[in-house]
């Protein structure tokens, strides 16, 4: 079924924009709290007094609006740049030509690098209780025996 639905998604000829624009939309949230984050810490360094915005949840008013003042004036500075707009679009653009794979080639591709991750522990602890047991055991006495 999700193959079908990305299968469904590239033939729709979706708008590259409209992928830009939720990507800065989202981009933007992540940064807004980010920097509301930063500026509570610096408030907090400061010794800036907060007003809580909403009572029993810890958001402040002044880091949490500069947050979002800088996130959007970031996302605006972004979409007004040509060549950070261009970039975007082109990324967007080229993400609609990619071919993913199915649900199935995922599983499969998973599962060969786990059991390939497992096989390469076990070699490698193999070599290290080998390399242990030769440094700890047997160098020792065969340089006594010498």
């Amino acid at each position: 079924m999700a193959s079908e639905a990305s299968e469904q998604a590239n033939r729709a000829e979706i708008d590259p924009r409209r992928f830009v624009i939720i990507s800065y939309l989202l981009l933007g949230l992540v940064l807004a709290f980010f920097f509301a984050n930063i500026f509570t810490r610096l408030f907090i360094e400061l010794g800036i007094g907060q007003k809580q915005l909403v009572s029993g949840i810890e958001l402040s008013t002044p880091p949490y609006l500069l947050g979002f003042v800088l996130a959007v004036g970031s996302a605006i500075y972004c979409w007004t740049n040509p060549r950070i707009h261009g970039l975007s679009l082109e990324v967007a653009t080229e993400l609609k030509r990619v071919t993913w794979p199915s649900w199935e080639e995922t599983r499969i591709s998973t599962l060969a690098v786990v059991v390939a991750s497992l096989v390469a522990s076990v070699v490698l602890s193999a070599i290290d209780a080998l390399s242990l047991r030769l440094m700890v055991d047997w160098l020792p006495m065969f340089w006594e025996k010498l």
